[in-house]
């Protein structure tokens, strides 16, 4: 493809053509030049050639669409085609038909060249200092000429209002396609695949069912516990493995069957609402490797991990300090709860804040709190904890 001194190249090539060509015009003297025809230094006699219009060619206008991906990689070089419409004026001695002489050679020569020659281009390139580094010879299309024919409206605007001079004798013609190609570097292909692996197997999703402690269901699910995730297709298939995902991110299960797995929680995990998700990434290249996001999965199921108040003591001001397991984490709230032993067994409720930082032993305020015996609960992000001790004020 050639690159941006293509346009150049072309109205060069096209004037040396020309020049070759106006020995059968019989004319003595006559010159060819590439001017501005409303500008100074037209020849007399002789032939000017001036590019007055430009435009996308129709054909190859998409043709290197996309250039690039999603991500901005160079797919291919961006390439313009164009077209480039000359527009050819004749001068010389009205009397001896000059013009018309010279309008004749030149037909003559654009139709017996209907294309631009390499050869041409080539010298031209060569010879012009400007032109050396063109490379319009290397491109795939050759520079073809197609006469143009104006209406009496086209023509009058043409003079009248582009080039605003007294109309000369002339014609236009239209050299098309000019490719012209950026120098960017584009990817090599991609490097051969030297194995292939074929598997298949059914899609059967995971689906849980129910989370319980184990191996008592019965009880709530604490700090240490271990739980089992029951449901149907939780262990994979032959081509896939079985991750579990707790809140997100990967654990180790104990045990792993079609219809359980068991799951120790981990010390560090907080009192309130968690997730548990069974996915089965396929096995995927040698040696084989899990490819998250490739295999079925489960909907997330949730499940509560209430906390517990492992000790509870009044203390001034008034307030109850009490010591929870597991700890409360940076940014969960703390809602203490007071059950009187008395009748009429009313519960109070009473605010320790959003944690500003993990705390497992805290003082709550009990401001205007009646003297008596009351059972200690806590909430922890919405998470009831079962009966805790009591604390007698």
């Amino acid at each position: 493809m050639s690159n941006a001194l293509a346009i150049a190249a072309v109205t060069e090539s096209i004037v040396s053509l020309v020049t070759e060509g106006l020995d059968a015009s019989l004319v003595t003297g006559a010159q060819v030049t590439a001017l501005p025809p409303d500008g100074s230094g037209l020849p007399t006699p002789g032939v000017n050639i001036f590019l007055y219009q430009v435009s996308p060619n129709k054909a190859y206008r998409n043709a290197d669409l996309p250039t690039r991906d999603a991500q901005g990689n160079l797919l291919r070089k961006p390439m313009a085609a164009l077209d480039l419409y000359y527009l050819f004026t004749f001068y010389g001695d009205a009397t001896a038909r000059e013009q018309e002489r010279l309008l004749g050679a030149v037909a003559l020569t654009l139709q017996a060249n209907p294309t631009l020659p390499r050869s041409l281009i080539q010298s031209i390139q060569s010879s012009t200092s400007f032109l050396n580094t063109s490379t319009l010879d290397t491109q795939s299309e050759l520079i073809r000429f197609t006469p143009i024919v104006f209406s009496l409206e086209e023509l009058s605007k043409l003079w009248s209002f582009l080039l605003k001079i007294d109309y000369v004798l002339s014609t236009a013609y239209v050299a098309s396609v000019v490719l012209i190609e950026t120098n960017d570097i584009v990817p090599g292909p991609a490097l051969p695949v030297l194995s292939y692996n074929f598997t298949a197997q059914p899609i059967a999703a995971p689906v849980i069912t129910a989370v319980a402690a184990t191996p008592d269901a019965t009880k709530p699910i604490l700090a240490g516990s271990s739980i089992a995730i029951s449901g149907t297709n939780l262990a994979a298939p032959s081509g896939s493995v079985t991750q579990l995902l707790l809140n997100g991110s990967a654990v180790t299960a104990n045990v792993v069957s079609a219809q359980e797995i068991t799951l120790a929680l981990p010390a560090t995990l907080a009192a309130g609402a968690q997730t548990v998700q069974v996915t089965q990434p396929l096995l995927l290249g040698a040696p084989p490797v899990a490819h998250p996001g490739t295999g079925p999965s489960s909907a997330p199921f949730a499940f509560t991990l209430l906390p517990q108040v492992s000790a509870a003591s009044p203390v001034a001001g008034p307030a109850v300090s009490v010591t929870l397991n597991p700890p409360a984490q940076q940014g969960q709230r703390v809602i203490l709860l007071l059950t009187a032993q008395a009748a009429p067994h009313g519960v109070l409720l009473f605010d320790g804040g959003t944690q500003s930082a993990t705390v497992a032993s805290l003082s709550i305020a009990t401001p205007g709190l009646a003297a008596g015996s009351y059972g200690v609960q806590v909430l922890v992000d919405g998470a009831e904890s079962l009966s805790g001790p009591v604390v007698t004020l």
